[in-house]
């Protein structure tokens, strides 16, 4: 008869199965404080039966895994609330370094800067003649011009570091994905031997929670064992190969980055979604960062003047109006800071229509006005005057304006401009982004020829306006009104900032506009004043750099007030006149922003500023603080599963310990029965 060791195999198994769920229960405990650590579980099971002839034996235990306790759900619920804190807090922190620059309302900013300029013109207007109080004068002004690139200048470097955050960032993508395509190769080459490398595992889940505070992202665990990482659609990691985001140029001779996917093709764009690199991008704004882009917050003065002379014999008297009177519309338009392109067509005669561009030659231009003559004929009409200006190469981004001076209805030829056509005419000037006003008769203004709409109907809808040249008593303040208007609605395009979430970018341009609409002002009231000499004055304020109009960072006093005889008080020579002053502090209350719903001083806009950004900051720190209470709430549900416990881990080492020490107690009795069978059976 043989004898049997199969009791004996039973407990090696038992003895060997609670040694691994030792070990295993043992490394829990080592890395209780390891961050990313997903506790193990030594999963057992029956071992395998075996059959030795008629016999069925039972074989003990096996360890059938070590499983990686770990819900993916949670894991996912995780990174799409740690994706939102890092979008938030981003741009928390952007707006709270903008709010220390500003300065508002608590420290000395701008507003404290401005109000001491608007008085220093008070106290200017009560002594006109006194030197010290000019001083004063000047004084304040280089403290508000000295203020303003100060904060010009932080403002350009807190862009430039969130600019240089950006590409750390993506640098910082690119090294996570580089570190998950390796343990990938690992992880598949572990499995493909029959392993579960955990450990890799939780390193590749560690770096998966970072990466998607970064970019929103998408996993894809496969078959075997690798992991895919998308973003945008893209794959970022395809089990072990990577494919890097680049930091390129936003735009052409753009110094601001923005992540593209490197392809063999080319570098594409990539939405990374929310988190931390979006909310760089819209705290610097998505906007070029060449060093001439409006979109950035350079004040946009560019006006580009078409002036549209009806030159039929109906129209003699406008014609002889407009040639005696048009320099001083001209010379309006250059005292108010503007950035003029002049440009001149003829219609309503019997010659083809005239367009001719004179740039800022308003020498040639006005010559070329004074030779108009009236024509008999009636060739053409409106819409040859649109056919013309459509074909005109105009600069990018430039305000557009069209001035018609006539004396007839829209089509003068006698053809009636009906309802549609006059519609067709306003999306074709809408298209082409013209601002269209019209001097005419007033009988014009509301109805031109029977059946036909009057000029009102075109000049608003494309944001202009009708005057009545024909009764006009003063025609030289006729057209410093026309001068003055488009003033205002290059104020109003300037201050009208698209909705967006972009923040330093907006704040620039709104700060930009402010600046740039107050020295303007200020130079238009002093050019026209005289100094203590009966001079006529000069600017006030100038930029530093001639190339690009006053801003932040580029604005000064003219050097011409370092002699303080120069400051222009009066509109005359005479002793005691305060005028000027006067008529400048008072720029401190007078609406100079009007148009889009809005008619507001410098002082309320500045307000207004202020008060968006205090909104924003506020949003955003509550945002913050609401989404980490979140993602502290989706961690800890996440550890509750994966979460090592020492309580727990020290259960299972004593329940291990005990069932150890069964076996071995079980391998000591068999142990004793063999002997005592092989040793003692049959002993006399």
């Amino acid at each position: 008869m043989s004898i049997s060791f199969f009791g004996m195999d039973m407990a090696i198994s038992g003895l060997s199965a609670n040694q691994k769920a030792l070990e295993v229960t043992g490394h829990n405990v080592a890395n209780l404080g390891t961050p990313g650590f997903s506790r193990q579980s030594a999963v057992m099971v029956s071992a395998a039966t075996r059959r030795y002839g008629n016999w069925y034996v039972e074989m003990g235990t096996d360890i059938q895994q070590i499983r990686q306790i770990r819900h993916t759900f949670s894991d996912n619920i995780y990174r799409s609330e740690n994706n939102n804190l890092g979008y938030w807090e981003s741009r928390s922190k952007a707006i709270v370094d903008l709010q220390s620059i500003l300065g508002e309302p608590i420290q000395k900013g701008f507003q404290v800067a401005l109000n001491n300029f608007w008085d220093s013109f008070q106290e200017l207007s009560k002594s006109p003649e006194s030197l010290t109080v000019r001083a004063l004068v000047k004084q304040r002004a280089d403290s508000l011009a000295n203020y303003l690139n100060q904060v010009g200048s932080q403002i350009n470097k807190l862009q430039t570091d969130l600019n240089t955050e950006i590409k750390a960032r993506i640098d910082e993508v690119n090294a996570i994905t580089e570190k998950i395509a390796a343990l990938n190769v690992k992880i598949m080459s572990a499995e493909a031997a029959g392993n579960l490398p955990n450990d890799y595992y939780d390193q590749r889940n560690e770096l998966c929670d970072r990466l998607s505070k970064l970019v929103s992202v998408e996993t894809w665990e496969t078959r075997d064992g690798s992991m895919d990482i998308l973003v945008g659609g893209y794959l970022l990691v395809s089990k072990g190969e990577q494919t890097k985001l680049v930091a390129a140029p936003n735009d052409d001779l753009s110094h601001f980055f923005t992540p593209m996917l490197q392809t063999r093709a080319g570098d594409i764009p990539i939405n990374v979604g929310q988190g931390i690199i979006k909310g760089l991008l819209e705290a610097r704004g998505e906007v070029s960062g060449a060093k001439n882009s409006y979109e950035n917050g350079l004040p946009n003065t560019t006006s580009d003047i078409t002036i549209a002379v009806d030159i039929s014999s109906t129209g003699a008297d406008n014609l002889a109006k407009i040639k005696a009177n048009i320099a001083t519309f001209v010379e309006d338009i250059k005292n108010r800071g503007l950035d003029y392109n002049f440009r001149l067509v003829t219609f309503g005669g019997s010659e083809a229509v005239t367009n001719t561009y004179f740039g800022k030659d308003t020498a040639a231009f006005l010559d070329a006005v004074s030779l108009l003559t009236t024509d008999a004929g009636t060739g053409n009409n409106f819409e040859d005057v649109i056919d013309a200006i459509e074909s005109n190469n105009y600069p990018a981004d430039v305000n557009k304006y069209l001035l018609v001076f006539t004396d007839e209805s829209i089509d003068g030829d006698g053809t009636v401009a009906d309802n549609d056509t006059v519609t067709s005419y306003i999306n074709r000037l809408n298209k082409a982004g013209i601002t269209v006003s019209v001097a005419t008769d007033p009988v014009y203004h509301d109805e031109g020829d029977t059946g036909e709409s009057g000029w009102n109907k075109i000049a608003e809808k494309t944001g202009g306006k009708t005057y009545d040249i024909e009764n006009a008593t003063d025609l030289k303040e006729f057209m410093v009104k026309l001068s003055a208007d488009i003033n205002s609605d290059v104020n109003m395009k300037m201050t009208t900032i698209s909705e967006d979430l972009n923040i330093i970018s907006t704040v620039r341009k709104q700060l930009n506009a402010l600046i740039n609409i107050m020295a303007r002002e200020v130079n238009y009231l002093h050019l026209s004043g005289k100094t203590l000499r009966g001079e006529d004055g000069g600017l006030f304020f100038e930029p530093m750099e001639p190339t690009f109009p006053i801003s932040l960072g580029n604005i000064k006093v003219s050097d011409a007030l370092k002699d303080l005889n120069n400051i222009a008080a009066s509109t005359t020579d005479a002793n005691g006149d305060n005028q000027i002053a006067l008529a400048i502090a008072g720029l401190r209350n007078k609406n100079l922003i009007t148009g889009n719903k809005k008619v507001l001083s410098l002082d309320t806009y500045y307000q207004n500023i202020i008060l968006e950004i205090g909104n924003k900051g506020y949003e955003a720190a509550n945002l913050t603080e609401s989404y980490q209470h979140l993602v502290n709430q989706a961690d800890a549900n996440r550890q509750s599963v994966m979460g090592v416990s020492l309580d727990e881990e020290m259960t299972n080492m004593i329940k291990y310990k005990f069932a150890y020490n069964a076996n071995a107690r079980f391998i000591d009795v068999v142990n004793q029965m063999l002997e005592t069978i092989m040793y003692r059976m049959g002993v006399q």
